[in-house]
């Protein structure tokens, strides 16, 4: 923890990813952001994190450390879980009896990890499909259950973590790659390899950041998207620009209003341009395009 705390004092970004037992519900193609919202919220809340990659990088993508930490509280016989889920970790190399044996607290791990967080200033977040990972990190972070309604819950993502960025969603709005891949093969369009096991939190977690930096390395000084208009405003330069956006798109703002929005990443942004967001958070956000 003292590693990390070091850390975090020049690498404010953090890539992160977990595994969970699974879901606990089948989610309907068809369903309502509020029903994706529910079912997730059943899962989180009555499953246990088995494990969270956090790897720590700067504006430049240079990476500082990453971290795999084990959690000891999952009960493979006792402890709710999707049995699919489990047999998909075992194979994928996830000694789960060992992390039972050697793991830490769930609790002790987040209070530490809470204090850390909040002597920190302006971290940014960045997941791949990360509604669960957001979820399990907020719930570890609060101690509490998730909150009812996804509104409610995007709020409260936005107040304690502030900004996140999912890569999926970001894959969707680059030309030439689609949120369909998984992160190795998003990772293969880019031309970059796996470090570690994937499927494993730690590792994940530093392919997100790699594959994150080299999509943003890629815009360039060329047209871009920006994230904006959620509970927080973007940078000053685009400000003006966001709020003429704001009119424009007033009607549509008010439907998504549960959004909200990261500020812009660390490369240069030109003609901003508002497209949907992911549910379940939901709301408009910009994506850089390559």
């Amino acid at each position: 923890m003292s590693l990390m705390e070091e850390c975090l004092r020049t690498h404010k970004w953090i890539a992160m990813d977990t595994e969970f037992p699974g879901s606990l519900r089948e989610t309907s193609q068809n369903a309502t952001d509020q029903e994706r919202y529910n079912d997730m919220r059943f899962s989180v809340g009555k499953t246990k994190v088995i494990q969270l990659g956090l790897t720590l990088f700067d504006v430049n993508g240079s990476i500082g450390g990453t971290w795999e930490i084990n959690f000891a509280d999952f009960r493979e016989t006792e402890d709710a879980r999707n049995e699919k889920s489990i047999g998909f970790l075992k194979r994928n190399g996830l000694d789960l009896k060992k992390i039972r044996e050697e793991g830490i607290g769930i609790r002790d791990f987040f209070l530490d990890l809470n204090m850390i967080l909040k002597q920190t200033r302006n971290i940014t977040w960045v997941t791949f499909h990360g509604s669960y990972d957001i979820a399990y990190l907020l719930k570890g972070l609060t101690g509490e259950s998730l909150p009812v309604t996804s509104d409610r819950f995007s709020k409260s993502v936005a107040r304690i973590l502030g900004s996140v960025y999912d890569l999926k969603v970001m894959a969707d709005r680059c030309n030439g790659l689609s949120s369909r891949l998984g992160l190795q093969s998003l990772a293969n369009e880019v031309g970059l390899n796996c470090v570690g096991t994937a499927h494993h939190a730690g590792s994940d977690s530093e392919l997100t950041a790699r594959v994150f930096a080299k999509i943003c390395d890629n815009v360039g000084d060329s047209e871009g998207y920006i994230y904006g208009l959620g509970h927080r405003i973007i940078s000053d330069r685009l400000k003006q620009e966001a709020m003429m956006m704001h009119q424009m798109h007033m009607n549509h703002v008010m439907m998504m209003s549960r959004c909200y929005g990261p500020p812009p990443p660390p490369f240069p942004l030109r003609m901003p341009r508002f497209v949907s967001g992911y549910p379940p958070f939901g709301g408009l956000v910009l994506v850089p395009r390559v």
